[in-house]
């Protein structure tokens, strides 16, 4: 079995912005993510990929941004050449952008919570009950 390394990943956050507009009751809510990714570009111990994250809500009652980037070291020379290839095109590789994912979105449910408004993520379905001659699960 193969065993693949990951590039070493930190994050620096340089600005948030938390606002709600409206604190009226809503019936229903939409919600909106955007990530923009910027250009991916060789720096001096690595590579570093700026990124900004944007909540907006449906009515428009309130937003989040999250404004930051990733400094990314390849651990190998798979990795190097295929961040190369990410600066000769201008574009983050997939992982790299479910990196940035992972990193922001447990800030934007704080800051969604703390704002008083339901975090970015889809409510459960609920439950359905078995029927007859169905074994009842643990879930």
């Amino acid at each position: 079995m193969e065993r693949r390394s990951m590039p070493n990943i930190s994050f620096q956050v340089e600005s948030i912005r938390a606002e709600r507009y409206n604190f009226e009751p809503i019936s229903q809510l939409g919600i909106n993510i955007n990530i923009v990714l910027g250009k991916l570009e060789k720096s001096q111990l690595g590579y570093r990929l700026s990124f900004v994250v944007k909540l907006e809500y449906s009515p428009p009652i309130a937003s989040i941004d999250v404004k930051g980037s990733a400094n990314i070291v390849p651990s190998g020379e798979e990795e190097r050449s295929a961040l190369e290839a990410g600066v000769r095109s201008g574009q983050a590789p997939p992982a790299i952008a479910t990196s940035v994912y992972g990193y922001v979105f447990p800030i934007i449910a704080l800051l969604s919570r703390e704002v008083g408004l339901p975090p970015p993520v889809p409510m459960p379905a609920p439950a359905q009950q078995p029927g007859k001659g169905e074994a009842r699960g643990y879930l």
